[in-house]
C-alpha cells in the first residue's frame, strides 16, 4: 500500500476548539440546583458528553459509578457501541433539531421546560438557569487562532465546521476574525446537517475540493472525531490544553509533509 500524500486541508471546529469550552461550569450549576448527575446535560443536549472536556468528565464519573459505562464514556474511540443497548429516546433530541435549523430557539426552550420534570425530577429553574448562562462568557483560544493564521500563510486550505444555532450566529462569529481566516464555513444550522453525520463532513470536503485522506479534522467531541476517522481523515481530539492539540496537529502535518 502506498504512503498517503501530503495534507492539503485542515478543518476546525468552533466550540471548544477555537472558543473556550462552552457551558463551562454547568456541572457545578447542576449539583448546586440538586439535579441528578448528568441529567441537566441530557435535558439540554440529549447526551452527557456533548460539552467538550467537562461533558467527558461527567461521562467518566457516571461510567465509574454504574453499569452503563460503555454507553456513557465516549473517550475510547476504538470501542464499538454495546450490542445490548436499546434505542435511545433522546437520539434525535431537540438540540440536534435546533442545530440542524429545523426548529427555532423559542421552540427548543419551550421543549426544555416541558421535559424537565421527567428528566430532572423537578421543573427547570428558568431564572437560575438564565443567571448561570449570563455568567458564562465565550472565551477564545488565541494560540489556536494565531496558528490558524499561520497555516493560512503556509498555504493550507482551511475550513470551519461547526454545529451551531442560527440565533447565535452574529454573536459567535464576532468573537474572532472569522472572515480573515476562513473562506469556507459550514454551519449545521445553515446546511440542515450536523456532526457526526458523515454527510456534513463530505459537504465540507467537497467545498474544499480535497479527499478525506488529505485532510485533518480538529474537534473536542469524541463522536465527531470517530466519524471523521471512519471517513479516512486524520484527526486531533482537542482536550484541556490547546498547546497539546496544536503540537499533535503539527506532528501530523510534519509526518504528512509529502
Amino acid at each position: 500500500m502506498s504512503e498517503p500524500g501530503a495534507i492539503e486541508a485542515i478543518i476546525f471546529d468552533y466550540g471548544g476548539v477555537i472558543s473556550s469550552p462552552l457551558f463551562r461550569g454547568i456541572g457545578d450549576f447542576e449539583a448546586a440546583s440538586g439535579y441528578p448527575p448528568g441529567s441537566l446535560l441530557r435535558l439540554l443536549f440529549g447526551e452527557v458528553h456533548y460539552v467538550g472536556v467537562e461533558g467527558r468528565a461527567v461521562a467518566d464519573t457516571l461510567a465509574d459509578a454504574g453499569p452503563n459505562a460503555d454507553t456513557l464514556n465516549a473517550d475510547n474511540l476504538n470501542d464499538p457501541a454495546p450490542a445490548n443497548v436499546g434505542p435511545d429516546p433522546l437520539a434525535d433530541h431537540d438540540w440536534h433539531r435546533l442545530e440542524r435549523g429545523e426548529i427555532d430557539f423559542g421552540t427548543y426552550f419551550g421543549g426544555l421546560q416541558a421535559r424537565a420534570p421527567e428528566v430532572l425530577g423537578v421543573e427547570l429553574d428558568v431564572d437560575a438557569y438564565g443567571r448561570f448562562m449570563g455568567s458564562t462568557a465565550i472565551g477564545v483560544h488565541w494560540p489556536v487562532v494565531h496558528r490558524i493564521r499561520d497555516l493560512k500563510v503556509e498555504g493550507f486550505q482551511l475550513a470551519l465546521l461547526t454545529n451551531n444555532i442560527a440565533e447565535f450566529g452574529d454573536h459567535w462569529k464576532a468573537t474572532f476574525p472569522l472572515d480573515d481566516l476562513f473562506e469556507i464555513v459550514v454551519d449545521s444550522s445553515s446546511v440542515g446537517m450536523r456532526k457526526p453525520d458523515p454527510a456534513i463532513y463530505l459537504l465540507t470536503l467537497d467545498r474544499l475540493r480535497v479527499p478525506a485522506t488529505a485532510s485533518v479534522f480538529v474537534d473536542d467531541n469524541a463522536d465527531n472525531i470517530r466519524a471523521a476517522c471512519d471517513l479516512g481523515m486524520e484527526t486531533v481530539h482537542f482536550g484541556d490544553d490547546p498547546w497539546v492539540a496544536l503540537a499533535e496537529l503539527d506532528e501530523i502535518l510534519s509526518r504528512r509533509a509529502g
